[in-house]
């Protein structure tokens, strides 16, 4: 079968918005030359020409921003313990039939789309249940509790399954940089989002664990670079800087 006949996946980009971040009050809606970083991450996943893209907030506030940049938005249940759980009745809101379902972080304003890509083409193997994305971790990042590490042995073509998520580790050696992108398949989704969760995931707030501890195999792939994230002050005076000298 050449490419041309290949049928393309449908996809599902959806962006877990809710505003109870702790370590930035409101962080979704902190403008970024002008623009609140939520938009900004919507209309680069727009850009992709990947998917289908949707909001999926908890808050009023962000739903009267999307309708305002007439950006898709769904209203969720306030009560949803992680981004998956949130994306996932997005996903049942839409009634439409999805090959993939993509959960974007709303706190990567400036990913690159082979973010998205190179994530998705996780799926060639039959096995990949949940595709995600790591990048090398740097000595300043070893001990910030903000990175979260992932442990993985790299093949040559620079993927493999996940082992391990931590946000503290003793020994750096075979983990990575973890990237905020999870890519499910429909009916891997499902059965995360029923399970309760563990104890890992409650433990190291990570949602991810919720999956390695029910055997639900993350296959992650290799990226050059990190798309910078928004989880502090610091972070959003750096990411406003770097605006500043583009323009």
């Amino acid at each position: 079968m050449t490419n041309k006949n290949k049928k393309k996946n449908k996809i599902l980009i959806a962006i877990p918005a809710r505003l109870k971040s702790t370590r930035l009050k409101n962080k979704l809606l902190r403008k970024i030359h002008g623009i609140p970083m939520v938009i900004r991450v919507a209309e680069n996943a727009i850009k992709t020409n990947l998917g289908e893209v949707v909001v999926a907030t908890d808050s009023k506030r962000i739903l009267n921003i999307c309708n305002f940049y007439k950006v898709s938005c769904v209203l969720t249940d306030l009560s949803h313990p992680s981004g998956t759980d949130r994306i996932f009745e997005a996903y049942k809101l839409k009634k439409k039939k999805f090959d993939l379902v993509v959960n974007l972080q709303g706190d990567l304003p400036f990913f690159e789309r082979n973010l998205l890509s190179k994530t998705i083409n996780l799926f060639r193997d039959k096995n990949t249940q949940i595709g995600s994305a790591v990048c090398d971790l740097t000595k300043s990042e070893i001990n910030d509790l903000n990175i979260v590490k992932a442990k993985v042995l790299l093949d040559k073509e620079g993927s493999g399954f996940a082992i391990d998520f931590k946000r503290k580790v003793s020994n750096s050696k075979g983990f990575y940089h973890h990237i905020g992108i999870y890519i499910y398949k429909p009916e891997i989704l499902e059965k995360f989002v029923k399970y309760p969760q563990s104890l890992n995931e409650k433990n190291r707030k990570l949602e991810q664990m919720r999956a390695l501890d029910n055997s639900i195999k993350i296959k992650l792939v290799k990226l050059k670079h990190n798309p910078p994230s928004i989880d502090t002050k610091e972070d959003l005076k750096k990411i406003r800087s770097y605006m500043r000298k583009l323009i």
